[in-house]
């Protein structure tokens, strides 16, 4: 597993230079729509995923090693400044 996650954190890196020597060199629109796509939007789906995984495991739909695996995925979150961990904790307790 953590070799999946060093593989898909290296892909995702190399992606990120592709798409920013494209958009600096080529100035193409489709790169800098590309690019906002991936820094806005995909971080706004990882944090508002938050909520729908936590009902799903409160109703029992996740058995415990599922849960422990959701628990280290969005571990990262734990690391956040304290006003904004609170914003997500008070978000997923909307879904209870």
């Amino acid at each position: 597993m953590v070799y999946v996650m060093l593989a898909l954190a290296a892909a995702f890196a190399s992606f990120c230079v592709w798409l920013t020597v494209r958009t600096v060199n080529r100035r193409e629109r489709w790169a800098k729509r590309t690019a906002v796509a991936v820094v806005v939007c995909l971080p706004m789906l990882y944090v508002l995923s938050v909520g729908p995984v936590r009902r799903m495991g409160g109703r029992g739909y996740l058995t415990q090693s599922e849960k422990s695996k959701i628990a280290w995925f969005y571990s990262p979150l734990e690391l956040t400044p304290s006003p904004i961990f609170d914003a997500i904790v008070w978000y997923a307790r909307l879904w209870d």
